[in-house]
């Protein structure tokens, strides 16, 4: 029973409103323990100062009971901070009572209110803002110097016997120790159990986050965690080397499986690629069913020649890791197991934000994009295609031989392919130089006889020459 009392007190102390950040729910949760305490102490002061008969104090009180009665019935009944009347409680009626209390009684007697005062101030000011914190304590310190001078200067308005300040000190002083014991106790509570929500709090960002970050791609997750990458529908031109593959077949071997063994199957076969395509820095598109589009060269970027070749290593990496699997799901009794084709692109693409301002996707378009899908659907299982553009950049670094010129839907122009050979190195490297006084790009693979006799004729001739400066 103590327990569930226990708890829904916890509970109601802790409730955090909507839309607020972690400083102003510390306040809150402050708030609706400290403005019924600050309430109950005023009313004591009520019934104080009618028993010891001095009415002007009392009624002062009484309106200091109204404020905040005001301020505790929304703190508490609304879990709102109600903003003006914080500020009246916290930079007009706590100062004033004090200043009140000092010109009214005398120096001594008013000074005993201060404790007080300031222990309610010093806990709000823990979690308030610092211009806040600077502003409040200024005007505390100002109003009490005034009106202690003043006292000393002009003396106090009903000034009171030497018994009436020491009844005054033995109940101030038990008040006070009391108020102050319960203040630390419950604010140290509070502390405890605020940052205890506020880890809770953070771990649950923290999971929701990492469950979001499967959905998009890593580069993109870091980009929008950074602050680089912004929500709204916006798109840029970037040259990418765009990535297609897709599973040969996949609608005849899914009509041979039951679902539950397709999709542990398809499953497998996509947390593979998955794994290759994020150790070679791959941005993930979309998966389309069996399909995944990939691409290099946003938001990070190695150049179109790095981009390139990190793409075609991956899709080489890929076909390896393909027949490792095939072996696998045959000795599992696959008949048929999956075969991939792969198409490669590089050009300009349009790359960004995608739809409305409620809900978008974060995607590339464009006729490089189209023609990497069209250069998939060309390849042959196990096969990886290039185009032109891709070629001329690894063709010194990746073995490839020249594949038929297709001419493909929605493409104007005859497209020059090339078949990678997978695990074999460019026989005849290309040479690249380009230093101050010489630049020289020299691919002999992409030469015939005649070509490479009058290449050679012409670099003897280029030596002579500068053998002669």
């Amino acid at each position: 029973m103590l327990a569930d009392v226990w708890l829904a007190i916890r509970n109601w102390a802790t409730e955090r409103p909507e839309g607020v950040d972690d400083r102003l729910a510390r306040i809150n949760v402050l708030a609706r323990v400290g403005f019924p305490n600050a309430l109950m102490v005023h009313a004591a002061f009520v019934f104080l100062f009618w028993y010891l008969e001095i009415w002007p104090l009392m009624i002062f009180n009484i309106f200091s009971v109204l404020l905040w009665a005001g301020a505790t019935w929304w703190i508490t009944i609304h879990n709102i901070l109600h903003r003006p009347l914080f500020y009246l409680c916290q930079f007009v009626e706590v100062p004033l009572h004090g200043v009140v209390a000092t010109v009214y009684l005398g120096l001594a007697p008013g000074f005993f209110f201060y404790p007080l005062l300031t222990m309610l101030i010093t806990c709000i000011l823990t979690f308030v803002s610092r211009p806040m914190r600077a502003s409040l304590c200024i005007v505390f310190i100002v109003t009490l110097a005034a009106s202690g001078a003043y006292v000393i200067s002009a003396g106090p308005i009903a000034p009171q016997s030497a018994t009436f300040d020491a009844v005054l000190f033995a109940i101030n002083s038990v008040m006070f120790s009391g108020m102050l014991a319960v203040l630390l106790g419950l604010f140290e509570w509070l502390e405890e159990v605020s940052e205890a929500e506020l880890v809770d709090s953070r771990q649950r960002l923290e999971s929701v986050s990492a469950h979001l970050a499967k959905y998009v791609s890593p580069q993109l997750y870091q980009a929008i965690q950074s602050g680089k990458q912004e929500s709204r529908v916006v798109s840029r031109r970037r040259k990418l080397t765009v990535f297609f593959s897709d599973v040969v077949g996949f609608t005849e071997t899914a009509e041979r499986m039951e679902s539950e063994e397709l999709t542990a199957l398809l499953n497998e076969y996509l947390t593979e690629m998955s794994k290759i395509a994020q150790a070679h820095g791959a941005n993930f598109d979309k998966f389309i069913g069996d399909a995944i589009v990939l691409y290099f060269g946003d938001p990070d970027t190695l150049g179109p020649e790095g981009d390139a070749l990190r793409c075609v290593e991956m899709a080489c990496a890929m076909q390896k890791r393909m027949k490792e699997l095939q072996q696998r799901w045959k000795a599992k009794g696959l008949e048929h197991p999956f075969r991939i084709r792969i198409g490669i692109n590089t050009g300009y693409c349009t790359v960004g934000n995608f739809g409305s301002d409620e809900r978008m996707d974060y995607t590339i378009i464009g006729r490089q994009v189209n023609l990497t899908a069209r250069l998939q659907a060309a390849a042959e299982p196990g096969q990886i295609l290039l185009a032109h553009e891709t070629w001329a950049l690894v063709s010194d670094r990746v073995a490839a031989e020249p594949g038929e010129t297709v001419t493909m839907k929605g493409i104007a122009h005859p497209v020059r392919t090339y078949r990678v050979v997978t695990g074999v190195p460019a026989q005849n490297p290309v040479v690249r130089v380009d230093t101050p006084g010489i630049s020289l790009r020299l691919d002999p693979g992409g030469m015939d006889e005649a070509a490479r006799a009058e290449a050679a004729a012409t670099l003897r001739a280029a030596l002579g020459a500068l053998e002669k400066q």
